[in-house]
């Protein structure tokens, strides 16, 4: 393919990876996609195989289990609950399940490090140069807050993957940011953030394949309405942004005095921890640092409040 035909098909890829995330259930068909997206189904299913390197059918049906395996980590939904969120009865769900990680889902919950785990923090620590607390001053249950969120829409972009996602992340962050800095500023509105994340479960999914994004939320509140159509009519286009719902409740924030590179390999390994401990339970998959500052940052949790 030509150059500026890769390209196309690059960010078209990306726009119906940024449809499946929006589509927890998988209820979208592949032929809905490919017409979202402007396609035919067999060629948007040629190109999405041969850009990505798996079928979209194979793709979405991953997500979704990566989303109950990420729930097994590290909430304390049932299997049925799971099931459900995933949008599978419970049989449908262990079958795949099994079908994709050898064992049963109570068995994966069981285990003590996935088998992505390890890879996935040692590559984060090369490529981040993480912050060292060792005496837990700062990733400390002490220093989070109960807050609630209401419901988001989160516009966003993709960072560059290159087979190293946390590198890529670190080293492209500075040109993104900067545009939802410029659209902050126009839209004079508090309880906006800039945030960054994974698409993906941590640690389910494989380290390569991770998808690192950064882009500002803006709340789905009375007041808001203008603040969404202008990023819709203005910058949506031309910056490249994709959309996700982002669902509102209980969350710990915690304050950290660093970049989001270097909170990044500490806050998972807080998170964890803590889960393991029963300190919390996640009520989602997708925490978020907000990026408050240059050397300042907020991380974001949900948390099952029992």
């Amino acid at each position: 393919m030509k150059i500026s035909t890769i390209d196309y098909w690059e960010k078209t890829i990306q726009l119906a990876i940024s449809l499946s995330h929006d589509d927890p259930y998988g209820e979208r068909s592949l032929k809905t996609v490919a017409a979202m997206i402007g396609s035919s189904v067999d060629n948007f299913s040629h190109k999405f195989a041969q850009v990505y390197g798996m079928s979209y059918k194979r793709y979405t049906k991953r997500r979704r289990l990566e989303a109950g395996a990420g729930y097994l980590r590290h909430s304390d939904y049932n299997v049925g609950q799971i099931s459900e969120m995933c949008g599978y009865t419970q049989s449908s769900f262990t079958k795949a399940f099994r079908e994709v990680y050898n064992q049963a889902p109570m068995t994966f919950r069981d285990q003590l490090y996935l088998p992505n785990e390890i890879h996935t923090l040692e590559r984060t620590k090369i490529a981040s140069n993480p912050h060292d607390d060792p005496h837990h001053l700062i990733f400390t249950m002490d220093r989070t807050v109960d807050v609630r969120l209401p419901d988001y829409r989160l516009y966003y972009n993709i960072l560059p993957r290159n087979n190293d996602p946390v590198r890529s992340m670190v080293e492209y962050m500075s040109k993104y940011q900067q545009q939802l800095y410029d659209i902050k500023a126009c839209l004079f509105l508090p309880g906006t953030k800039i945030i960054t994340g994974t698409l993906d479960v941590v640690p389910v999914t494989a380290y390569a394949r991770m998808l690192m994004y950064v882009g500002i939320l803006v709340p789905l509140q009375p007041g808001y309405e203008m603040a969404h159509q202008l990023i819709r009519n203005t910058f949506q286009e031309p910056f490249g942004l994709f959309t996700k719902q982002v669902p509102g409740g209980h969350y710990k924030m915690l304050p950290v005095p660093m970049s989001f590179a270097a909170a990044g390999l500490p806050m998972y390994e807080f998170i964890n921890q803590s889960c393991r401990a029963g300190y919390f339970k996640m009520s989602g998959n997708h925490f978020f640092i907000s990026l408050t500052g240059i050397n300042d940052s907020e991380i974001y949790i949900p948390w099952h409040r029992r």
